[in-house]
């Protein structure tokens, strides 16, 4: 792709991405690897498993601001910005739905609505100013068996997304650990951000989309499954012998394997050229 096809974004949206990645990474691997030092600065309190799921959701999260950050321009960024987007969209207005959960009287709670509406605006301003902009080429799109694997996962992930803001409570029955309904909320982001990606990669997108989304979703799904583990063998014990347990490790088992499979496919002829 040449700077015709693929131009640069805005400087905005570039310093707002490298924010990010500055931010996911303190707030991600911190929650991730060193909760003690990071859980004061969170704006609610977190028990270990929640800890932990966020911690793996932020990491995960800082691979796609990363590829979009370290390319600065409209590929990938076509496919990570409306990611962004939907992302803290939800997260702020389900946020202000739980404003009870946040203590006012501390900086860390005016800094995460702060930050999540200001990137939030951020994307949603991008995204109009870029709305009439053409997808870069070369492209494709995805076809045969891996085709099937993304409307599934499209499918699969956003009717869960939603059901997790409609029905929290009968939606997270199979949680390895409780969820409230202010957790099950924030969460489904989890969900309807994948969802999202793999929706505009079908209706065709460049091998360096497919390679950010690719790494992003196996991230998405290995990562709260390394969290588990961890919690399991350092906190408090995961029923294992719970179906349910075994149903969430194979939903996000399921974000690796199609995760890992795009990014195999940029090397294979799965992709038919628009």
């Amino acid at each position: 792709m040449n700077n015709d096809t693929n131009p640069h974004i805005s400087g905005l949206l570039l310093a707002v991405t490298w924010l990010e990645v500055v931010i996911l990474m303190w707030a991600g691997l911190g929650l991730l690897l060193y909760p003690p030092v990071m859980s004061p600065f969170w704006p609610w309190p977190l028990a270990p498993f929640n800890l932990r799921y966020m911690g793996a959701l932020y990491t995960a999260a800082l691979v796609a601001a990363f590829l979009q950050a370290r390319s600065g321009r409209w590929s990938p960024a076509r496919i990570v910005t409306p990611m962004i987007f939907i992302f803290t969209l939800v997260v702020t207005v389900y946020s202000f739905v739980h404003l009870d959960r946040f203590d006012l009287h501390r900086s860390e709670a005016w800094i995460w609505f702060i930050l999540y509406i200001g990137v939030c605006i951020n994307a949603g301003i991008h995204l109009w100013r870029y709305r009439k902009w053409p997808r870069p080429q070369p492209g494709g799109s995805p076809r045969g068996a891996l085709r099937t694997a993304l409307w599934t996962l499209i499918i699969t992930l956003g009717a869960y997304g939603l059901s997790l803001l409609v029905a929290p409570a009968a939606a997270s029955w199979f949680w390895p650990w409780k969820l409230d309904t202010f957790h099950a909320h924030l969460y489904s982001v989890t969900f309807l951000t994948p969802a999202l990606g793999a929706w505009l990669l079908l209706h065709g997108a460049t091998r360096n989309e497919q390679q950010t989304l690719g790494l992003t979703l196996a991230a998405w799904g290995l990562l709260p499954i390394f969290a588990l583990i961890w919690v399991d063998a350092t906190v408090k014990p995961v029923h294992w012998e719970l179906t349910g347990t075994w149903l969430w490790l194979a939903l996000f088992a399921a974000m690796t394997v199609v995760g890992w499979w795009l990014v195999a496919s940029t090397r294979q002829a799965v992709w038919e050229k628009k």
